[in-house]
């Protein structure tokens, strides 16, 4: 027991220390090292790193990290296992790094993320040159290289520097002789050998052909003759609305298939080349088929819409009017002509107005109805009333007799049904669906 008090005095000789040697004789506390809070995290530093660097040179990216912090490197989406505040990367490849850092501090506190680009160029080093080595005098060709994809090119043609740096030109050639193609790729990590192409310029192109001769309209089902004239030697090359046809002949044979407008064209072909092409626009049509639809009923305030079909032709309504449709409010029979290219058709149509009948009601107790699948169920009429009648939408009378049982319907719609007395008369309109 006396142990246990003589080291507990030890302890505490330890931990309280007589400052009376200081002014505000304070107590010191003696923490483990382990466990001394660290101080608050600052704000990371910039990120810095290259703007570019060559395939196969070393470039690092580093960030001021605060006290207690370490850092979490991404490459182009991959994590990375280094944590200090400077990365060093050897790439491969010619392209671009995507780079960030997030900054992790002990506590559970971190920064967002620091990012940066650079781009990668290789050793550029161009293809062969691809390209028709014997074109026409006077035509367009394209020539074309593979670099690496942050590399530029420099073209020339028989000395001459061609505008723009990229992967290939389109080049205008003159008369006959040799053309002789160079290009070189470069970077900021160098400039390559060049690639070099001899092109033979010889012959001209052929001329356009003659104009294309046939109908300017025709049917679908019909089938159509349509010709040109091309230069000795040279044979067609025929399009249809762009699909290139098994034609080679100056003579193209086309069965219709599909209304609309079409377009026909052809080019003349030779061994050096294709010219420029002939054209002659084609107006296909169908024989009109006109169907207005069943003779009809609307109610008063509504409008039918008409619509006579066949989009492209001619029409000519009972009405005066010349349009595909027409707006109907009126009752009266409708008519429309449809004409074009390949024929004409007629259509009418009966259109009913239903107006409606007068309803003098003394009482709202005049009598009601019920409704019973298809039939009518009348109750509470008046003890002087003569005559029952039903009539349709269009005014028809469909029932009249003075028995009050059920009165059955034949269809769907809107009936009026009417009670006549001695001296009054009570109304009820019905929608049967």
């Amino acid at each position: 027991m006396h142990r246990v008090i003589i080291l507990l005095l030890v302890i505490f000789h330890l931990l309280v220390i007589n400052t009376s040697a200081y002014n505000d004789h304070s107590l010191i506390c003696i923490f483990p090292p382990d466990s001394v809070p660290p101080p608050p995290p600052g704000s990371p530093g910039p990120l810095t790193g290259p703007a570019w660097v060559c395939a196969g040179e070393s470039c690092v990216f580093s960030i001021d990290v605060p006290v207690a912090c370490s850092c979490q490197w991404t490459v182009n989406g991959v994590l990375q296992t280094e944590t200090g505040s400077a990365l060093e990367l050897i790439p491969s490849e010619p392209g671009t790094i995507e780079l960030s850092v997030v900054i992790l501090c002990s506590g559970g506190g971190s920064s967002g993320p620091e990012t940066i680009t650079t781009i990668v160029f290789g050793t550029p080093q161009p293809t062969p040159v691809s390209g028709d080595e014997t074109v026409c005098e006077y035509t367009y060709h394209t020539y074309s290289t593979i670099v690496g994809p942050n590399d530029s090119c420099q073209w020339t043609v028989n000395g001459m520097i061609m505008p723009g740096y990229g992967s290939s030109i389109s080049y205008s050639f003159g008369a006959s002789g040799i053309y002789h193609f160079e290009v070189v790729a470069f970077n900021p990590c160098g400039t390559s050998l060049p690639q070099t192409l001899d092109v033979t310029a010889q012959g001209t192109a052929p001329e356009t052909p003659g104009p294309v001769q046939g109908a300017s309209e025709s049917c679908t089902g019909n089938t159509d003759l349509y010709t040109t004239t091309v230069g000795p030697g040279e044979t067609c090359a025929w399009w249809i609305d762009g699909i290139l046809q098994a034609s080679t002949t100056t003579t193209l044979e086309v069965n219709w298939t599909g209304w609309g407008n079409r377009l026909i064209e052809v080019r003349a072909v030779s061994d050096c080349g294709t010219g420029n092409p002939a054209y002659k626009d084609v107006s296909v049509m169908y024989e009109p088929e006109v169907f207005l639809g069943n003779d009809t009923t609307i109610l008063q305030g509504q409008a039918l819409v008409l619509d006579a079909g066949n989009p492209g032709s001619e029409y000519l309504w009972s009405t005066g009017a010349t349009t595909q449709t027409i707006v109907v409010t009126t009752t009266g029979t409708y008519s429309v002509t449809v004409s074009n290219y390949c024929g004409s058709a007629s259509d009418e149509i009966e259109v009913s107005v239903f107006v409606g009948t007068d309803e003098f009601i003394e009482s709202v107790s005049c009598f009601s109805v019920l409704l019973s699948g298809r039939k009518l169920v009348l109750r509470d009429l008046p003890g002087d009333f003569e005559k029952i009648r039903v009539y349709s939408v269009t005014g028809a009378l469909i029932f009249e007799g003075n028995s009050s049982d059920e009165i059955s319907l034949s269809g769907h719609g809107i009936f009026l049904v009417r009670v006549t007395g001695n001296d009054r008369t009570c109304c009820r309109k019905i929608l049967l669906p």
